[in-house]
């Protein structure tokens, strides 16, 4: 089976993403093995490398920070 360019095997972090209204850190800024860029936003405070298996993460613009 041919390989696809725009499959996701592994990401790395590469920024923090912070609230701007408290300074805290809310979420992390990935980028894949193919070039595209993820926003994981913390539910759990946990900041789990993202998998290709895992559910794409959209970000709530309307989200509250604490």
């Amino acid at each position: 089976m041919p390989e696809f360019e725009s499959v996701r095997e592994s990401a790395e972090a590469i920024g923090r993403i912070t609230c701007i209204k408290t300074g805290a850190e809310i979420g992390l800024l990935y980028r894949w093995n193919n070039g595209e860029t993820q926003a994981a936003l913390d539910e759990d405070s946990s900041n789990e490398l993202p998998t290709s298996q895992s559910s794409a993460v959209e970000p709530d613009i309307g989200a509250k920070c604490s």
